[in-house]
């Protein structure tokens, strides 16, 4: 199986790569299966390159795993058209692929995605740029991650829609020329839908629990109730807002000991 998003379906034929075999073979050579995971950064050849991400899954021997189930690429490559459908910035699919055997085990599976330029992720970005909060502009800065932030988490929890990985290294920032500040998803291979489950409470308390696992660490206390106020939409702390803030922290103390 070979999937490629239609503004590079061109670019595909042209250099030959019509198949998860030849993909593989381009971005690594000879050494297929040497590794469990592969994260590569690549520039795509022409004369209009640009830089791409190419991360495989490679299962030896093939795994029973995913019989009748997406392979963890084809599920990000889906969740990123899930991301652009809720208006959410996200890296920009290319393709993904899956090789399984002839009773359907999973062998390898790989998905491309085009370079952010100029991203950090968040924990970078705070810790580079957003450190000294005594400055007014570094406070507004901060503010505005945290809200768009919530905002995000908001859509995605108003969906149906789960993360599992939802964590500050998989949240990417790039400013503009007036310096303004915007989020991007990536790293997405396990979230999915959920509308009815009895477990849709514990995976939105585990997304923000998260969420807030590096934020104790780097942000105030004031800046986490911010993100919960963006997040339930409410103007100050409520019996509800106060519920979600003890409910995430014991999620946390659970899950996260060593933390603690």
């Amino acid at each position: 199986m070979l999937r490629v998003a239609g503004p590079f379906q061109n670019i595909f034929r042209s250099c030959g790569l019509d198949s998860p075999q030849a993909v593989a073979r381009f971005f690594l050579k000879d050494n297929l299966t040497k590794t469990v995971v592969v994260v590569k950064r690549a520039v795509w050849p022409g004369p209009d390159g640009f830089a791409v991400f190419y991360k495989q899954y490679e299962s030896q021997p093939p795994s029973w795993k995913f019989v009748g189930r997406r392979s963890k690429a084809r599920c990000e490559f889906e969740n990123y058209e899930v991301f652009h459908r809720l208006g959410i910035l996200s890296a920009e699919r290319i393709a993904c692929g899956e090789e399984r055997d002839a009773i359907g085990r999973l062998r390898r599976a790989f998905i491309i995605t085009r370079e952010i330029p100029n991203a950090k992720t968040l924990v970078e970005f705070f810790q580079s740029e957003c450190r000294d909060t005594t400055k007014s502009e570094i406070r507004k800065v901060r503010a505005q991650l945290i809200r768009q932030i919530a905002e995000i988490a908001r859509r995605l929890h108003a969906a149906n829609f789960f993360h599992y990985d939802f964590v500050w290294r998989n949240i990417l920032v790039t400013q503009d020329s007036t310096d303004k500040s915007r989020l991007w998803l990536i790293d997405c291979p396990r979230g999915k839908f959920d509308s009815w489950s009895p477990l849709r409470h514990r995976r939105r308390l585990k997304d923000l629990a998260s969420l807030d696992k590096v934020a104790s660490q780097l942000c105030a206390r004031t800046e986490r109730l911010l993100f919960l106020k963006i997040y339930l939409a409410k103007p100050r702390a409520d019996a509800e807002l106060k519920q979600l803030a003890r409910q995430i922290l014991t999620y946390r103390k659970k899950r996260w000991p060593d933390d603690w």
